[in-house]
């Protein structure tokens, strides 16, 4: 992908925490309108934060001068609404955090440009710099970790890493805000700050926060926290993008803490993913879901859809237990380049058994200019060019402090049971040696599509796939990829449902999925 183009695309990212001010009080004139009495304050309000000397933004937008050169393509970006970039589509939210402009603001700009962008009678507006801001934005940080220097060549591939930190804290930390500082945001795409799993100290657990280019500080919403328990790791993740010039990033990190009384609720990062779908060669428009069941009350404060290029559009639906249905987001112009979260101005208050599904859609033919390559299957993966389906949800439990416990493969179950009854099972299998059975989860569809063996993975439900799958009658068979694995699988269903299942070896009985629901999801 063209480097101007992600600059392009990403030149109004700093302006996310700056809300467009109300039409009214712009006072726009839509027959006639002029740069001195009308442009000029839309775009002081909304893109010069980036499109100023020494920012990200390839364009400064401040003065007539420097704007009249770019007028057409300005109103084509937001007629277009390629800039500001606010995907959602509208009538969804509202969104405390909505940058988009309105109808009004895109057409006294598009109305200026077709009557010849004048300049207006009068001095134009002077666009107020921003002041000189401290080293941290929320004053010292109480905690501040440097990387050490990571080179990046001029060119090649993009590049990913993954670095442990070790903060060696006694004691749980409530985190309310984080700062991340990147070296050279020229060529790191985006970083990702994850606590470590509790059983491994390399292995993602929940998502903290993120940093895209253009992007600012982010404190958490007012009584909210992420808890990082005593003794966890964090995890840096990295991603490099080559811009032509060889560059050493130095990226750091700064978390400031709430004291434990001040915190009023814990605030989760849920994964409603799929890792089990297979995008075919060429396919235009694949479809995949995800869902996930809640097992108690929540309220949702904030939605994130994330796919990679070919990622094309992607929708979430709360399915109450009533059977009432609610739309809470649809982005029908998804853009990896800028990945937005979508904060609720009034969280959504949802019941226990709620399901949200997640639907996405893929492009993986030529005519997406962003295709790394329309010739091949595409399957979940970490790079950019494989693919990913994820709706991150943040939400809170309704009632107490933080949600209770549940095994993530068992709300799996509760959830495969309504999407896919009758091909889903319970298997108590012992993962590691010394230690006792634990629940999976194995999903066999009757469809011919791929499905999945599903583990627990810090806070979530993985799968390993299951291929192959052939159904005749009450029997089947199929192959499991495990790690490292192929293991050939071969079963019957009972008269009871359960489904005997021979795996290598041995011989376990799994329980069907339906006998799990969100009131009997197990803690611990």
């Amino acid at each position: 992908m063209n480097r101007n183009h992600l600059l392009r695309r990403a030149s109004t990212v700093a302006a996310a925490a700056v809300l467009a001010i109300p039409v009214a009080s712009l006072g726009l004139n839509l027959d006639q309108p002029t740069f001195v009495d009308d442009i000029a304050p839309i775009l002081h309000e909304n893109c010069a934060s980036c499109h100023r000397p020494d920012e990200i933004a390839p364009m400064s937008l401040r003065t007539y001068g420097e704007v009249r050169p770019w007028a057409r393509s300005i109103a084509r970006a937001v007629e277009n609404r390629d800039m500001p970039p606010w995907d959602a589509d509208p009538g969804y939210g509202p969104w405390a955090n909505d940058i988009s402009l309105s109808d009004d603001e895109i057409a006294a700009i598009t109305q200026w440009v077709s009557t010849g962008a004048p300049k207006g009678d009068g001095d134009e507006p002077a666009y107020e710099q921003p002041a000189e801001q401290a080293e941290w934005a929320f004053g010292e940080p109480d905690w501040v970790y440097e990387f050490d220097p990571f080179d990046v060549a001029a060119d090649g591939p993009d590049l990913f890493t993954m670095i442990p930190i070790t903060p060696g804290f006694e004691e749980d930390r409530w985190i309310r805000a984080v700062e991340v500082q990147p070296g050279d945001r020229e060529v790191l795409h985006h970083f990702i700050l994850w606590r470590a799993s509790e059983a491994s100290a390399e292995v993602q657990d929940a998502w903290i926060d993120a940093w895209a280019a253009g992007g600012g500080p982010n404190e958490f919403p007012s009584g909210s926290a992420r808890l990082l328990p005593a003794g966890r790791n964090l995890l840096g993740d990295f991603h490099y993008h080559p811009n032509g010039n060889a560059s050493t990033d130095k990226t750091r990190v700064g978390l400031w803490f709430a004291e434990p009384e001040e915190v009023e609720k814990e605030l989760i990062n849920l994964w409603v993913m799929n890792a089990a779908f297979k995008i075919p060669a060429g396919d235009p428009n694949y479809e995949a879901h995800a869902s996930h069941v809640f097992s108690e009350d929540v309220v949702v404060r904030s939605l994130a859809p994330h796919m990679h290029y070919r990622g094309k559009d992607m929708r979430y639906i709360a399915y109450l237990p009533d059977g009432e249905e609610r739309e809470l987001l649809s982005v029908s112009r998804y853009d990896f380049n800028w990945q937005t979260f979508y904060e609720f101005e009034e969280p959504v208050e949802l019941p226990a058994g709620t399901r949200i599904e997640v639907t996405a859609h893929w492009d993986n033919s030529a005519d997406n200019p962003f295709n790394p390559d329309p010739t091949v299957d595409v399957t979940w993966g970490s790079d950019s060019t494989d693919e990913m389906l994820i709706g991150f949800v943040d939400y809170v439990a309704a009632e107490g402090l933080s949600p209770k416990p549940a095994s993530a493969v068992v709300a799996k179950l509760a959830e495969l049971a309504e999407t896919h009854p009758g091909q889903a099972w319970r298997f108590d299998v012992t993962r590691q040696p010394g230690s006792g059975p634990e629940p999976t989860a194995m999903l066999l569809p009757r469809d011919g599509s791929q499905g999945g063996w599903f583990v627990q993975f810090g806070t979530l439900a993985l799968p390993a796939p299951i291929v192959d799958i052939v159904w005749d009658g009450n029997n089947v068979t199929a192959t499991a990829q495990t790690p490292g694995n192929t293991m050939q699988l071969k079963g019957s269903i009972q008269e009871d449902g359960t489904l005997r299942m021979h795996l290598g070896p041995g011989e376990v009985v799994g329980t069907p999925a339906e006998r799990e629901t969100p009131a009997t999801l197990p803690t611990g």
